[in-house]
């Protein structure tokens, strides 16, 4: 026998758990994959658990962290299939079989729902969302990976983007986060920062130019202040909580902040969660660094120990929360763990459920 996960010999399919099996034969040739290893004289597999045996499949098989599932028009990391559960894939699988049945296509969309599950038609209108801009053929745009439709697609589920049902101002600020961004999360970074400073401002009044030109000087302003805030701590792919915890500790115990992933969520987090409007100076710095400080009290009180894991099975979403405070903390697919907001904690945001991750550091199978 030349397969192993937790150290317990797998000698055919029936050694794996039912949501280890089920996950496994979303990936094409995953389940053929397993026959051929345990019968293989040859190398010797060994996987910590069943999280890392799919995600190394995955990835050996098709070189990508994210399964077809064509009849759902779905892209998913098997990893992530694994937190929804075994009824939830026994539904997906027999939808993706072609079972078509009103009771099966509610459950489906439920499920999809419940866990945040983009497909096909979901990112379609994302560029639709684009389209109606007048932004959907800028450069920025030539290249739509999944991170890059993903941050798109959030767009149009947050207050700070749809919260002003004026057209034009919107088009106002896609076109003015195409003319800051480099990227396509940078793009959807700016828009937001406009709208939310314009708004705050009392603007809307204001002609176009006016308000570009107090926006851009805003971001002016507030930029250099965060060159400061850019290092963050990392964790291998796929860590636990408690890793990610373990790395906030001794990030901070060496007097380090966890920072922002990039400079324009930096921006959007201090004119999103304080009070800037247009100070300067001195006044800028003092605000930037009550934030973080405030931030990282609050990570150091409360490490985090429950995830939301992403679509892509890599990267998650950690909520803290305080008395009457809350922040949420990022992990990448690479690893790497920022800051994504700190700011009071509305009642509602208190109850929000999140589902604990099971995933661990992948391990090399050994020859």
């Amino acid at each position: 026998m030349t397969v192993s996960v937790a150290n317990k010999m797998i000698q055919n399919r029936a050694g794996l758990t039912d949501l280890g099996r089920l996950a496994l034969a979303f990936i094409d040739g995953g389940s053929e994959w397993l026959d051929w290893a345990i019968s293989n004289a040859g190398p010797r597999y060994d996987f910590p658990d069943e999280s890392t045996l799919v995600e190394q499949v995955q990835q050996g098989l098709h070189a990508t962290r994210l399964a077809l599932l064509p009849n759902l028009k779905l892209m998913v990391s098997p990893v992530k299939l694994m937190t929804l559960g075994v009824d939830s894939l026994r539904t997906l699988a027999d939808a993706e079989s072609g079972e078509t049945s009103a009771t099966v296509s509610a459950q489906v969309k439920r499920i999809l729902a419940d866990h945040t599950l983009l497909t096909q038609d979901d990112f379609a209108a994302s560029a639709s969302f684009l389209a109606g801009l007048g932004v959907s053929g800028a450069p920025v745009f030539q290249f739509m990976g999944f991170d890059e439709q993903l941050a798109v697609q959030e767009l149009l589920y947050r207050k700070e983007s749809q919260g002003t049902a004026n057209p034009e101002l919107q088009k106002e600020a896609a076109a003015f986060a195409v003319e800051q961004a480099r990227t396509v999360q940078e793009f959807a970074d700016y828009y937001q920062f406009y709208l939310i400073y314009v708004n705050r401002l009392g603007s809307l009044t204001a002609t176009p130019d006016d308000r570009k030109k107090r926006a851009g000087g805003a971001l002016d302003t507030i930029l250099p202040q965060l060159f400061g805030f850019l290092e963050c701590p990392q964790v291998p792919p796929l860590a636990a909580p408690a890793e990610v915890a373990h790395a906030v500790s001794n990030w901070q115990k060496r007097g380090r902040p966890v920072g922002f992933a990039r400079l324009s969520d930096g921006a959007l987090q201090i004119v999103r969660d304080t009070a800037f409007r247009d100070e300067t100076g001195d006044a800028v710095r003092v605000l930037v660094a009550g934030y973080l400080a405030g931030a990282q009290a609050l990570l150091s009180a409360t490490p985090p120990q429950r995830g939301i894991m992403g679509q892509d099975g890599a990267s998650c979403l950690f909520p803290v929360f305080g008395k009457g405070i809350q922040a949420e903390i990022q992990m990448g697919a690479a690893g790497v763990i920022s800051l994504r907001c700190f700011r009071p904690d509305p009642p509602a945001t208190a109850t929000t459920a999140t589902t604990a991750t099971t995933a661990t550091t992948a391990a090399t199978a050994a020859a």
